[in-house]
This record gives structure tokens, sequence and C-alpha cells, in this order.
């Protein structure tokens, strides 16, 4: 969308986060809000606590963690392979040599 709006628009990138302070409803709040909730869910956070706040006292677990040289699971596809499966589709879009 960010692209779309500042391409169309010929805005800045200042410009185009202002259209977050104007009053009343416009679709880029609505999408930050989608993201806001759905970023909120991934990391079961309630809805008063400081995503800033959240996310540091995270990093800063997971720092003391690599640190001690303790296991830290990374994000993407469960580990072992063997649970992968259940993820993976054969439904992508491959590139065709010419």
């Amino acid at each position: 969308m960010r692209r779309e709006i500042v391409g169309k628009l010929g805005y800045s990138l200042r410009t185009f986060c202002r259209i977050l302070e104007e009053p009343g409803a416009n679709p880029l709040r609505e999408d930050h809000t989608r993201l806001d909730t759905a970023v909120r869910a991934a990391y079961a956070m309630p809805k008063d606590a400081d995503p800033l706040a959240v996310l540091l006292a995270l990093n800063l677990t997971l720092a003391a963690k690599e640190k001690a040289s303790d296991p830290i699971t990374p994000p993407g596809l469960p580990l072992p392979e063997s649970e992968r499966a259940g993820f993976a589709t054969t439904d992508c879009i491959t590139v065709i040599e010419s």
C-alpha cells in the first residue's frame, strides 16, 4: 500500500506517514490497526501493554540465552524437519528457465 500511495501521489515517506496523523478513517490507519492486532496476537501481548517494552524485554531475554549458549528457537518453520511437512505445500511459483 505504501509504495502505491507514495508512487501514485509522489509523496515523500514523511508526507505519507502524516496521513496517520489526520483525523478520521483512512485505509492506512486501518492497515496499521490490523498489523498492530496481528503483532499483539503473535506475541500474546495484552492490549494495554507497551509493544516496544515487550519486544525489548524479549530481545534482552533472547540475548541472555544466546550469551549462555542456551538453545533459541529461530523464527520460521518448526524444527525438526519431520514437523515441517504440515506447513509445506507444492502450490508455489516456479521459475521456468528459457
